[in-house]
């Protein structure tokens, strides 16, 4: 067990949390105490073992917090219970008879070192993972319900009142996938009656046990959080049950043949939605989705629409969605520039651009057999080639300063070393890359998010991509959707 902080602490690091300098603007705030949710998804160290099951780690809480400041962002997204796993404590009809012993402690230290590093909690006790590890009766069952409400919940709820860094309670991470009456994906499932019963079961507990703390519901989609039946949508499924604020996610399959459930979109603000609440978007790949080629674009169309936050997916990598790295550069820009939205500047639709091979060799071709966006990318061709290849323009008007992406599709090969995405700027042309990926870190056959933020104050003399090989090669990789 790692040793925890005394609890007497809470007062002193609940004081320290201050409100990053991201203004205020069109966006709303969950609370009055809240800023605008700058954040991230760190979703869990140990699935449903990090509170309460003797795995707690304060120093790996404290880690990613401090990386999530320092990268400009002020607020994470938690997941507690998960499936219910290690808690709460069920008997064996499945009902919930209380916590451990640590876990309030647990959950207190945690919330310290969130306060700490100037960090916003978001706290989602369940998710519909529940529904694959046989514990549909805590929904199913009214009495279940109150029995978890009775047992664990509201001792939690006491145990973290008054520690300030908790923002906000989330009931249930994507509830829809338990809910019988929607494409049904989980073991067991309720219906939408008793879903709706057990959130509005728990909204009342938090209201009665905590103030000053947002209660929400983690919606899979607007497709089932919206009233008026726009794009597609099937229903305001969260309405009237006590919600403080709403909250959606975002995915590519979200948008296609006559729906768009994309909360991104010009216009799709949370009064759009037929919401009289705020809205934050609670998750979004951190590696960009289509139709976005940046996480920068999302943070910003976010803020633009007038939500209250956004926070991408996810801080650890805990998935295919990517990690800290991919999204740190645009939280760092959209931190002090939060309207910035970066424009496409090369996409080779007519061209190569300006485009040349500044070290190596290489020939370079606009070209239709592979494209990120619109039909056509620069087709990079290598013949018996190893080593270093660089290629890279002089940038049209200078993005000193901003957050430059770069899509690089790479074919299936063992050749490759690694690639970088870079700029040379000042009088000295001063080289400066990306993160620096090898090529088991990434997805041969498709096309992979290059990124970094230029220097401020300084001339941009020259951006572009590295291609590293550490035998011979001959094939094509593709360069596409530059944006700054």
């Amino acid at each position: 067990m790692k040793t925890l902080r005394s609890v007497c602490a809470c007062a002193a690091a609940c004081a320290a949390l201050s409100v990053l300098s991201i203004p205020a603007g069109e966006a709303a705030t969950i609370n009055g105490s809240t800023p605008y949710l700058n954040g991230a998804n760190i979703p869990w160290d140990d699935f449903g073992y990090d509170f309460g099951a003797g795995e707690y780690s304060s120093s790996w809480w404290n880690t990613a917090f401090s990386s999530l400041h320092s990268g400009g962002a002020n607020a994470a997204r938690i997941w507690l219970h998960c499936d219910g796993r290690a808690t709460p404590t069920f008997n064996s009809n499945g009902d919930v008879t209380g916590i451990s012993s640590t876990l309030v402690s647990n959950l207190q230290n945690m919330l310290t070192e969130a306060a700490n590093n100037d960090i916003h909690v978001y706290l989602s006790l369940w998710s519909f993972d529940l529904f694959n590890n046989n514990h549909a009766t805590l929904v199913t069952n009214t009495q279940y319900t109150a029995d978890y409400i009775n047992n664990a919940l509201i001792p939690i709820l006491k145990g973290v009142k008054g520690y300030s860094a908790l923002a906000a309670i989330e009931v249930i991470n994507e509830p829809e996938w338990g809910i019988a009456s929607t494409p049904n994906t989980t073991t067991q499932s309720c219906t939408l009656a008793q879903m709706q019963a057990f959130v509005k079961s728990i909204t009342s507990a938090v209201h009665s046990n905590l103030s000053g703390v947002n209660v929400t519901v983690g919606s899979a989609s607007v497709k089932w959080s919206t009233a008026n039946g726009k794009d597609g949508t099937v229903g305001d499924w969260w309405a009237g049950l006590g919600l403080d604020h709403r909250d959606v996610h975002y995915y590519s399959w979200m948008v296609g043949s006559g729906y768009n459930y994309n909360p991104f979109a010009s216009g799709h603000t949370p009064s759009y939605y037929g919401w009289t609440v705020p809205g934050v978007v609670g998750e979004y790949p951190a590696t960009s989705t289509a139709p976005y080629t940046s996480p920068l674009q999302m943070m910003s169309s976010a803020y633009n629409n007038g939500f209250a936050g956004s926070m991408p997916w996810s801080y650890g990598g805990v998935d295919s969605n990517g990690d800290f790295a991919d999204f740190q550069g645009a939280a760092e820009v959209f931190n002090s520039t939060p309207t910035y939205v970066p424009t496409l500047t090369y996409d080779f639709e007519s061209g190569t651009s300006g485009w040349a091979v500044e070290s190596g060799s290489a020939t370079l071709s606009s070209s239709t057999t592979e494209a990120y966006t619109g039909s056509h990318a620069l087709k990079v061709g290598f013949s018996s080639n190893s080593g270093s290849n660089i290629i890279g323009v002089a940038p049209s008007g200078n993005p000193e300063g901003k957050f430059i992406t770069f899509w690089l599709w790479v074919p299936s090969q063992s050749a490759l070393s690694g690639v970088e995405c870079y700029v040379e700027s000042g009088s000295s042309w001063t080289w400066s890359s990306g993160i620096w990926l090898s090529n088991s870190m990434l997805t041969q056959g498709a096309w992979n998010e290059l990124n970094l933020i230029a220097p401020a104050g300084e001339t941009v003399d020259q951006i572009g991509v590295l291609i590293d090989f550490s035998s011979a090669y001959t094939g094509s990789f593709y360069i596409d959707s530059v944006t700054y």
